[in-house]
């Protein structure tokens, strides 16, 4: 696989590999915030994560369900999500 994105690990998940990062909130609220914006982001790409939302933390997890592993898209859209966190 290619270089994962700044904050990113790889792991498997079910057999299969993903794209994994968790995002660190002072509150709920936050988290929840930014849940949204990945979610709208998301959307834009006709692609989408699995998103976990607790407080104060957001997991973020992209593959390609169609190749069944992380895919060059994964790639751009877990950088698209660390834009949205910076």
């Amino acid at each position: 696989m290619e270089c994962s994105p700044n904050g990113w690990s790889e792991e498997l998940k079910g057999g299969v590999r993903v794209l994994t990062r968790t995002f660190e909130f002072e509150n709920f609220t936050q988290a929840m915030a930014f849940a949204v914006h990945v979610g709208k982001a998301a959307d834009a790409a006709d692609h989408h994560p699995e998103i976990n939302v607790s407080w104060g933390k957001v997991r973020v997890d992209w593959w390609s369900h169609d190749a069944n592993s992380v895919t060059s898209r994964d790639i751009a859209l877990a950088e698209t999500t660390n834009s949205l966190y910076y």
